[in-house]
């Protein structure tokens, strides 16, 4: 059982589910409510399926928006590279210039 006003109640639907990020500290900081409020809060929302752990230590709760994960979001390179198209700049790589030691052995095989 959660207890806060319906404003704060109407920015934690509305806005949290968006976080990238989610703690009971950011919660209680941009919320203004207290810390065993934010934890209570976080435990609601993920059992609604809203958010999602990322990290449950026992000092910390890490939690982000759910949404794809991290398997959903990755693509074979290949794939990355064709929907990215050509780079900016399209220049070549220049040749590396060859070090101190590598002079004194070109030299001496001349």
């Amino acid at each position: 059982m959660v207890l806060m006003d319906k404003a704060t109640e109407d920015k934690l639907r509305k806005e949290v589910v968006n976080y990238k990020l989610i703690t009971p500290a950011i919660l209680s900081e941009r919320l203004k409510i207290r810390g065993s409020l934010a934890r209570s809060v976080i435990l609601l929302l993920q059992r609604e399926g809203k958010i999602r752990p990322i990290i449950r230590h026992s000092a910390q709760l890490i939690y982000t928006r759910a949404g794809k994960g991290p398997e959903e979001d990755e693509q074979p390179e290949e794939e990355k590279k064709a929907e990215d198209g050509p780079k900016k700049g399209g220049g070549t790589k220049k040749p590396a210039k060859p070090k101190a030691g590598e002079k004194a052995v070109e030299a001496a095989a001349e």
